[in-house]
């Protein structure tokens, strides 16, 4: 059964000898405890004046008790009838266990993430470190309020949340400074990295309840129809070109026109081995991917379940991809860096997309993955449906092509009404003809 109780540790009731000398116990009236500085000796305790006045006590449903102490009694009332109320609901979970900082709950969640990817382990560490730690570490997990979170989101849109950031001088010798956060970035932050501690507590019966459950995050504001970004045939033609004579190979041309026309990630193409490519069915083999360990260090891995896909290949750039692994064996990668081995995409966007783009005065703006929205874009200009393009960059399923394309398809609203109108009347006509 559940049991609570409220102990004061200042006050007692004192034992007092009768005339006819029997002892009996009196507790100090209401005045007297309102004067307790004046409080006679004989209703003090030994621990009268130190520490907080008023100790909480219950059973746990092991039948172990515990206790915590409170300043005021009204704090220990409201605490000990949340408390009966979660033992008798079995909801109860250990006062104890709340005051756990964030920093170490997030480490066991992170510790406990055993089927993920490195690259994701990775990020999720770099989040934490860079932004949600600095903020929440030091924090106990059932301190963590939903005012507190809101406040966190608008200092992270604005550039203004705490963070600590790795100092690289090999790369850059000014301090990396925060920008204001794309609303996506924010969303991964919060919703993911800080968000799964918070759950996994829940979990493990750590906290009650999740303070982020209800937290609305930004949404982004863009305009797809003008944000997706588009490149013309020609110019497409005009950046492959471009990448050839600058770099004297012509593996850098036909790399750009994979990732413009086909649509895999850069991690995805450059990991694609001869034997992947199937000619006589103009198509390639996507099945593994470029990726980090823990330690960043780049490795192959393989491609998530719904992304095992064969994407489409114009004949013209088939040719060339035969042109270029026709002395090759089919374990050799299609694109190879001068100095051997798989070419690697950061690399490439340095040494050759960056200066191709600045050469060709085209696309300047565009990311090496920006690509995959042209391929995208030219797909759906040329008739392919939702399926395809799903099937085409290996979307988990047809939503999210919708909701990234859904616009560029065209709408063909009063084509369909034009046909049924036309069944209608072939069917009117019909009918009257049989009954003329």
């Amino acid at each position: 059964m559940a049991r609570a109780w409220i102990t004061d540790r200042w006050v007692k009731d004192a034992t007092v000898t009768m005339p006819d000398g029997t002892t009996t116990k009196i507790s100090p009236t209401s005045a007297q405890l309102r004067a307790l500085k004046t409080l006679p000796e004989h209703f003090r305790t030994t621990k009268f004046g130190r520490g907080s006045r008023w100790e909480a006590g219950w059973y746990e449903p092991d039948g172990t008790q515990r206790k915590r102490l409170f300043p005021r009694r009204s704090d220990a009332e409201t605490f000990t009838a949340s408390l009966e109320d979660d033992i008798r609901s079995d909801r109860y979970i250990d006062p104890s266990a709340r005051e756990q900082t964030f920093a170490a709950i997030a480490e066991a969640w992170l510790a406990s993430k055993n089927r993920i990817k490195d690259s994701t382990w990775r990020r999720y560490r770099r989040e934490l470190d860079n932004y949600v730690l600095p903020k929440w570490g030091a924090t106990p997990i059932g301190a963590i309020t939903r005012p507190q979170i809101d406040a966190w989101i608008l200092h992270l849109r604005d550039g203004t949340a705490p963070h600590v950031f790795d100092v690289n001088h090999h790369i850059k010798q000014t301090a990396r400074v925060p920008a204001k956060m794309a609303p996506a970035y924010l969303g991964h932050i919060v919703r993911s990295t800080f968000g799964g501690p918070l759950r996994y507590a829940v979990a493990e019966s750590i906290i009650g309840r999740n303070p982020l459950a209800n937290v609305e995050l930004p949404r982004s504001e863009g305009d797809l129809e003008h944000d997706l970004p588009h490149l013309t045939h020609l110019d497409i033609e005009t950046l492959a070109d471009t990448a050839r004579e600058l770099t004297g190979r012509p593996v850098d041309r036909a790399l750009l026109l994979l990732l413009a026309y086909s649509g895999p990630r850069i991690g995805e193409a450059t990991a694609l081995r001869v034997r992947d490519l199937e000619p006589t069915h103009q198509r390639a083999r996507i099945h593994r991917t470029w990726t980090v360990d823990r330690e960043g260090r780049r490795k192959l891995g393989p491609v998530k379940t719904w992304e095992k896909r064969w994407i489409p290949i114009p004949t013209f750039l088939m040719a060339e991809l035969a042109d270029l692994t026709a002395a090759g064996p089919p374990d050799d990668f299609v694109f190879t860096a001068a100095r051997g081995g798989a070419i690697d995409g950061t690399n490439w966007y340095n040494r050759v997309w960056r200066k191709t783009r600045i050469a060709a005065g085209l696309a300047t703006t565009m990311s090496v993955h920006d690509l995959r929205h042209v391929a995208a874009t030219n797909a759906i200009a040329a008739g392919a449906d939702v399926k395809l393009v799903q099937q085409m960059l290996g979307h988990k399923d047809a939503t999210e092509t919708l909701n990234t394309y859904a616009h560029l398809w065209p709408d063909r609203v009063a084509d369909v009404i034009a046909a049924v109108e036309q069944r209608r009347n072939d069917a009117l006509t019909t009918a009257r003809f049989r009954t003329a």
